[in-house]
């Protein structure tokens, strides 16, 4: 629970700040964490709908509604994600690792707000590369419709440099950490300074996107960022567990050639009680059911083995002791031409999709399945290759 009370810390002195130095009126907060109450209350026919309802974040007072609500718990969220993902799938730390080799980890925040997304990821690579670095290069890049949120992450920024908040505050500071921000609205034509940003991505996070701009072009922004995305890539999604948008997600993906390596958990509770605190007559979020994958993108010849060669029943084990493998084996990803791959559904026995018991995960412990299936073709099974063994 240290990471949570880390976040919990600084997010309040940011909101601190803000409330100090620009007057901010308390009444106003409260009449803005309604006005968002009332916004995000979510309709199961937002994605019919022809557009979607803004809350406008470019006024001071809703920025800090977003801050005491939201940031602290998504960050959590974020951060408990990633960190269950790299400690259960052997393939996911290599690859990060494989990434950091080449220079820094390059990370596009998608629909960023206050960079929550982007301080639960350090926190998390933090905690489960420890053992292989002390400090390592990032480089982070936040999009967001509302162009004032980055002067938020700056005083984010500065606040975990100035001490307090454990590696985050050396891992943020100028020697490790580089960061930009772009102002785009990804339902309108993607930009080319956009595209290249995403195209050049090692890990790109969708965290609470698409709810938020649930409407009827959601899909194809979506397929807009799956398209430029490279093989290689990661794609860390989570968002609300009802509105349909996990299985927006898993339809674009297998028209873009992205595969699952964490997931898809449905309806998973998670709870904070750190976040449990009352301020403006509101709670800060500490609870929420969620949809959670994360995914990797798949050159053209990976994703004819996946799709052409399903696992038989007879090579499915008994009984698996440890944590699902990597569907496909991910050998150095070259690049290849970018083809639409159309009218290819991913087989459902090859994703793994588990619905909790309603019991909640104290401190935000998300299931895994609890299978594997591996994907492999028929003529390489016999040829020695990568070892997989139980550690």
């Amino acid at each position: 629970m240290l990471n949570s009370s880390i976040f919990l810390y600084l997010y309040t002195r940011i909101l601190d700040e803000d409330i100090s130095k620009k007057n901010i009126d308390d009444d106003d907060i409260k009449r803005a964490i309604q006005h968002m109450h009332e916004v995000y209350r979510g309709d199961p026919e937002n994605l019919y709908k022809d557009s979607y309802v803004e809350v406008d974040y470019s006024k001071i007072e809703y920025r800090c509604a977003y801050v005491h609500k939201y940031a602290p718990f998504h960050t959590a969220l974020v951060y408990e994600a990633m960190s269950r993902s790299m400690a259960e799938i052997p393939h996911i730390k290599p690859m990060i690792l494989r990434f950091l080799s080449k220079g820094p980890l390059k990370i596009c925040s998608i629909g960023s707000g206050p960079g929550t997304d982007v301080v639960g990821l350090l926190a998390a690579l933090h905690q489960r590369l420890h053992d292989s670095f002390s400090f390592f290069r990032i480089s982070a890049h936040l999009v967001d419709i509302t162009s004032e949120w980055e002067s938020t992450f700056r005083s984010v920024v500065t606040e975990a440099m100035s001490g307090g908040c454990g590696a985050l505050s050396e891992g943020m500071s100028d020697k490790w950490f580089k960061w930009t921000f772009q102002k785009a609205d990804l339902q309108l034509k993607m930009s080319e300074a956009l595209s290249k940003t995403i195209s050049s991505s090692d890990l790109i996070t969708l965290v609470k996107v698409v709810s938020a701009v649930a409407c009827k072009e959601t899909s194809k922004m979506i397929e807009k960022i799956f398209r430029v995305i490279k093989p290689g890539a990661l794609v860390l999604f989570i968002d609300n567990a009802s509105g349909g948008f996990q299985e927006l997600i898993s339809k674009a993906a297998a028209k873009y050639r992205l595969v699952p390596v964490y997931g898809p958990l449905n309806h998973q509770l998670y709870t904070n009680q750190t976040f449990n605190r009352e301020r403006f007559g509101y709670k800060s979020c500490f609870k929420t059911r969620v949809a959670v994958q994360l995914l990797v993108k798949l050159n053209l010849v990976e994703y004819s083995v996946f799709i052409s060669n399903p696992p038989q029943h007879g090579d499915m084990p008994q009984e698996i002791s440890h944590p699902p493998i990597l569907p496909v084996p991910i050998p150095n990803l070259l690049p290849m031409p970018q083809f639409k791959v159309a009218n290819l559904r991913l087989p459902q026995y090859l994703i793994p999709n588990r619905i909790d018991n309603g019991n909640p995960y104290e401190g935000g412990s998300l299931h895994m399945p609890d299978y594997v299936v591996t994907c492999r073709p028929r003529r390489l099974r016999n040829q020695k290759g990568p070892s997989h063994k139980k550690h």
